[in-house]
């Protein structure tokens, strides 16, 4: 298999396990609605916390304040 194809591979893979584990688990529907969302709350925060640093300054660079015009 190419390196192109694995990482799709891998993405069918899980989203097929998961829906066997949702079928599977169907009876305890509200334990497991439970543990997605919870799942997407963690999830959300990690790609917050991501975005953040990446948008973050280096701890060398130095912002320039913002000029207040005496008009304002």
């Amino acid at each position: 298999m190419t390196t192109a194809l694995v990482a799709p591979a891998v993405q069918a893979c899980a989203f097929a396990l998961g829906c066997a584990v949702i079928h599977a688990a169907r009876g305890h529907a509200e334990i497991l609605t439970r543990m997605l969302v919870a799942a997407v709350i963690v999830a959300a925060v990690l790609v917050l916390l991501v975005a953040s640093l990446a948008c973050a300054p280096e701890a060398d660079e130095v912002l320039e304040p913002i000029p207040v015009s005496a008009g304002s």
